[in-house]
């Protein structure tokens, strides 16, 4: 400490008499230090970022208040690593997934980044930004925006809530499509393609390890008369290489017959939550 002190590295505040902080040059530093103020040319400013939704749609008055690239991958390169995942829970005009997508190309990182936008222009304009700068934008002025920044993402809306109450009260039941989409996603983790459904053959879809099965109607009746037997198991058809993730009510096979036949059993309600490993 005395050494540091002869050194002038230690520092005592204004007057003299504050608490003791060690003195670190750029020199010695990795990067910069983030500073409180955030100048224009280091994060760029309002008609920078209106020249970006140009670039993007050619036109600039779709969105009011678009936010500059530059200061999101500011704020991306203090708060996160190369591997992090972002959320944005008001995504507006999608800068934040540009953001990231972006600094990815840069620096070779893997980020990821979830957005969450309510107005009814989160397809037109929150989503359809971040296809254009993955795919790239022949007119943009930008040579990476022109030429794609790559990476891929998934467009999902958000239909009513499933409430697991109501499922087992048999209050507002939600339809076959809308449980489907619900077991499928909450077990496996993978966008859900409605157009795989089969409601004939209780098929849900396919995940990457399972063939995802729902034995569901909505109605109650149905649902306390309905289980998973030996004749319903194997009227799902032949066995492929993949298991099979079955909801259903409840079942009437052992953990031995089930095994059999490459069935991971999941009862609903209680089980809806899962997951396919």
């Amino acid at each position: 400490m005395l050494k540091l002190v002869s050194d002038n590295r230690i520092w005592f505040g204004k007057d003299g008499n504050g608490m003791p902080r060690r003195k670190t040059f750029l020199s010695e530093s990795d990067g910069i230090s983030p500073w409180t103020w955030w100048a224009n040319d280091d994060v760029g400013h309002t008609q920078e970022a209106k020249k970006e939704i140009l670039d993007v749609f050619g036109k600039q008055d779709i969105f009011d208040t678009p936010k500059p690239v530059r200061l999101v991958q500011r704020i991306l390169q203090i708060a996160t690593s190369t591997d992090s995942l972002i959320l944005d829970s008001f995504a507006g005009s999608g800068t934040t997934a540009h953001a990231v997508l972006a600094l990815n190309k840069e620096d070779g990182g893997n980020r990821k980044f979830i957005l969450v936008e309510c107005e009814d222009y989160a397809d037109s304009i929150t989503a359809e930004r971040v296809r254009r700068v993955i795919k790239g934008v022949k007119g943009a002025s930008d040579e990476h925006l022109k030429k794609g920044l790559g990476g891929t993402f998934s467009y999902f809306e958000l239909g009513k809530a499933i409430e697991l109450d109501s499922i087992l009260d048999g209050k507002n039941l939600p339809s076959y499509l809308e449980l489907a989409r619900y077991v499928f996603y909450t077990a496996t983790g993978e966008e859900f393609d409605e157009r795989k459904v089969n409601e004939k053959r209780l098929f849900v879809g396919e995940s990457k390890t399972h063939e995802v099965y729902l034995f569901y109607q909505p109605d109650m009746d149905y649902l306390k008369k309905t289980a998973l037997t030996l004749e319903r198991a194997e009227s799902l058809g032949k066995m492929k290489d993949k298991r099979r993730l079955v909801f259903a009510p409840t079942k009437y096979l052992d953990q031995e017959q089930l095994d059999a036949l490459r069935i991971d059993f999941a009862q609903l309600p209680f089980e809806i939550y899962k997951l396919a490993q």
